[in-house]
């Protein structure tokens, strides 16, 4: 049956996440006072030590598992309070932002009363800053914008999810969005995609996903008898599931349309 209609992932698919997130804290460690000295690596290390310290075992991280946030998530994103789920995660934010941020500083030699915000300020910017696409991500969607109905389904909080994406230039070309948090579930649940392919007014059989992560992407589809298609970018790591297997493999979507015909 000829294809209708192509849900894509966002992160990792059509935008980098743990890069940026790398790359911006590595930046932070500019922001550190006169006197005060490390390396930019370690500095990235200690963050991510301290991030998971104070997530790991909390309510917070608790809800968050349902629909797919992180600890370095937290570290920059904007309060969403439209659940109750995540209007906890929006409390927890500011208290886990400024022992992060104390923790680190303490680490790098500054006095963490007044060296927090600054990192706190200093990272949010710079992580703002790294919301692009990947170079082939645009060229593709204008390609099969108009000749598909097009659909982004992404994990993760809502507000989040959708800054991101509209950060990237990304938001407008879809005709629909899901994100998990909408619904407080979480890829590969089927139901996502099942929904999705319902406001988007298409059949499973006449539509293709792209997506990076088998666990979640892949076998979301896959359960949902939509054609699943991977995509394996050099850097990223993280995708790969033996038992898990995509109808394609691509390692750019510079090979999509040939997918589609």
């Amino acid at each position: 049956m000829p294809i209708t209609a192509v849900i894509f992932d966002l992160d990792d698919t059509l935008m980098p996440e743990h890069p940026a997130d790398y790359a911006a804290l590595e930046s932070t460690a500019g922001a550190l006072p006169e006197g005060a000295s490390i390396a930019p690596l370690e500095f990235r290390r200690v963050a991510l030590d301290a991030a998971h310290t104070h997530w790991d075992g909390t309510p917070a991280q608790a809800y968050a598992r349902t629909v797919s946030t992180s600890s370095l998530e937290m570290l920059w994103s904007p309060d969403d309070r439209s659940t109750p789920g995540l209007a906890l995660l929006t409390e927890f934010g500011p208290g886990f932002r400024e022992s992060v941020w104390r923790a680190v500083a303490v680490a790098a030699g500054a006095d963490p009363v007044h060296t927090w915000r600054t990192l706190d300020e200093r990272y949010r910017h710079e992580r703002d800053i790294r919301h692009r696409p990947y170079d082939d991500a645009i060229p593709a969607l204008e390609k099969a914008r108009g000749e598909y109905r097009l659909g982004l389904l992404t994990n993760g909080v809502p507000k989040v999810q959708r800054y991101k994406a509209s950060a990237a230039g990304l938001l407008d070309y879809f005709d629909e969005v899901l994100v998990s948090g909408d619904l407080e579930l979480r890829k590969p649940d089927p139901r996502l995609f099942e929904l999705l392919l319902e406001r988007l007014g298409a059949n499973a059989d006449s539509t293709v996903l792209v997506g990076d992560r088998s666990a979640t992407d892949i076998a979301g589809a896959n359960a949902a008898g939509i054609r699943s298609i991977q995509i394996r970018r050099p850097d990223n790591k993280h995708q790969m599931d033996g038992d898990i297997i995509p109808d394609a493999i691509i390692t750019s979507l510079e090979e999509l349309s040939k997918y589609l015909q």
